[in-house]
């Protein structure tokens, strides 16, 4: 609810004057100039508007549009624009589409920033062949675009994960009166790196430099998260030793990308060498930077290690956040400190730092591992926001097949469907698969599986499991259909699904 505030008896701000600490400030100014007479201009109206839409609140904008034009109040091109753009963010792109209707209804012409605002709208709610269809109609009549609207097909190409196609587009805009500029590079090699296509990235890196547009902080973060993310950190060193040749200030964001791929590489001391660089350059650590560092820690079992770093973050006024607690708690289960990651959760009560699905998964996992399932239940049990996850009860599927109580298992498995509306999702198939499996059970494996294949696409890991089994009782036969299977769904054999064929043979 908004809170009342009378500004009906306040003079008006200037026109250029529109600046609010909140919402409900801008709400009771627009009511009180709606019932004004005379009515102020439509332009003022919509300076509000904008603000409204600025603050993110595109619900409220809709609204105060529709009490205007209630009154009367006919709106301009702008106002229409902003209208489109809240159904936009809001997700009703049925009704963006409908304000067309008023252009033509009250004699205005839609713009470059009309149909942009459309095309990003459809973007935003993952529409982007509706988008590319309305370009096409558009461009086909001689309507000619600018960059930002070229950006925004671009960057929903990218959102969208069709990141070559977005890179078509970008190589179709070269010699055309749109040319492709910096922002849009760097959309698009930030969405080859993140789908690993790193040769791709680098040749349109390249590209630029031959056309003159000099890579920024933004690109080669990008490409050094690519290169960092495959391992491949000798490529990424040489483009850090580009990026101070050039002078190029280095963020925290870069700085944390290059921490965490030295962490991962369990090169810790080197990621602190980084992170005292980090310091010199003018940037200070933040929760970001110490929580990667200790994640370091806990995937080398150096547990002690991360929790004297967490533990001087807090006496240095850093606030932890609910991923630092899970790096800990995880760190803890892994080596068979359960108690201490109890603990940890019970300080985050303490400081109203609310655990995520992942803490709670985290503790029941290692409650599990530690023979402890009592103790994993009666936490399940009291879990209600979040609500435990198909994650969480597949930890608890696994540890009772793992115990050789497959029978129970299967038991848990019928009454987790029908009292919790427990969902399986493959890894919950699996379970109980390589159960069967391990039980020489593999007639009701198979019938398993097969009912499984009616709703869910079975991956390598199930196949793997399958065949490693027929392969055990020496039915190459049926393992060599299934081989076929596996290539006729599309899915690609790993190296453990060919030593299990080699070893069978």
């Amino acid at each position: 609810m908004l809170r009342e505030h009378n500004v009906c008896n306040e003079p008006l701000p200037s026109r250029d004057a529109y600046k609010f600490d909140n919402v409900e400030d801008a709400v009771a100014l627009f009511n009180c100039m709606v019932d004004m007479h005379p009515q102020p201009s439509i332009v003022e109206l919509t300076k509000i508007l904008g603000m409204v839409v600025k603050m993110k609140y595109y619900a409220t904008a809709i609204y105060l549009y529709t009490q205007m034009e209630s009154k009367g109040i006919l709106p301009f091109s702008v106002t229409l624009n902003i209208l489109i753009n809240c159904y936009g963010h809001a997700g009703q792109m049925g009704f963006a589409l409908s304000v067309m209707s008023k252009f033509v209804k009250w004699g205005f012409k839609p713009s470059a920033v009309t149909f942009t605002t459309i095309m990003k709208g459809l973007c935003l709610n993952g529409k982007i062949s509706d988008a590319f269809y309305i370009y096409n109609k558009i461009v086909a009549k001689g309507f000619w675009f600018d960059e930002v609207m070229y950006g925004t097909l671009i960057n929903g190409l990218c959102k969208s994960g069709e990141t070559r196609r977005a890179l078509q587009m970008l190589w179709k805009m070269e010699g055309q009166y749109v040319r492709p500029n910096l922002v849009m590079y760097n959309i698009v090699v930030d969405g080859l790196c993140k789908d690993g296509l790193l040769n791709d990235a680098l040749g349109l890196y390249f590209n630029m430099l031959d056309r003159g547009i000099s890579p920024d902080i933004v690109t080669y973060t990008s490409l050094i998260y690519g290169f960092c993310h495959v391992g491949h950190w000798k490529e990424a060193r040489l483009l850090l030793n580009e990026i101070v040749v050039k002078d190029i200030s280095l963020d925290v964001y870069t700085f944390n990308i290059i921490i965490d791929a030295l962490c991962k590489e369990e090169m810790l001391l080197q990621a602190h060498v980084m992170c005292d660089v980090m310091i010199l350059r003018g940037q200070q650590p933040n929760i970001i930077t110490y929580t990667i560092l200790m994640n370091g820690y806990c995937l080398n079992n150096e547990v002690d290690e991360a929790r004297n770093l967490f533990d001087m973050v807090i006496e240095r006024g850093v606030v932890p956040d609910v991923w630092s607690y899970n790096i800990l708690i995880k760190g803890y289960c892994k080596i068979n400190r359960v108690d201490e990651a109890r603990n940890l959760m019970k300080d985050m009560f303490r400081k109203n730092i609310v655990p995520d699905i992942v803490t709670y998964n985290s503790l029941v996992d290692g409650l599990c591992k530690a023979g402890r399932i009592t103790s994993a239940w009666k936490i399940v049990n009291e879990m209600h926001q979040p609500f435990p996850d198909v994650n969480t009860y597949n930890i608890l599927l696994d540890f009772v097949c793992k115990n050789q109580h497959l029978d129970e298992a299967i038991a848990l498995f019928k009454r987790l469907i029908f009292e919790r509306s427990f969902v399986p999702n493959v890894w919950s198939y699996n379970i109980l698969i390589s159960g069967y499996c391990k039980n020489k059970r593999l007639d009701e494996a198979m019938n398993l599986f097969q009912g499984m294949c009616k709703n869910l696409d079975p991956n390598i890991e199930t196949y793997n499991i399958l065949l490693h089994a027929l392969c055990d009782r020496q039915q190459l036969g049926k393992a060599i259909i299934l081989l076929n299977k596996i290539v006729d769904d599309d899915i690609c054999p790993d190296l453990y699904t060919y030593k299990i064929l080699i070893h069978g043979l």
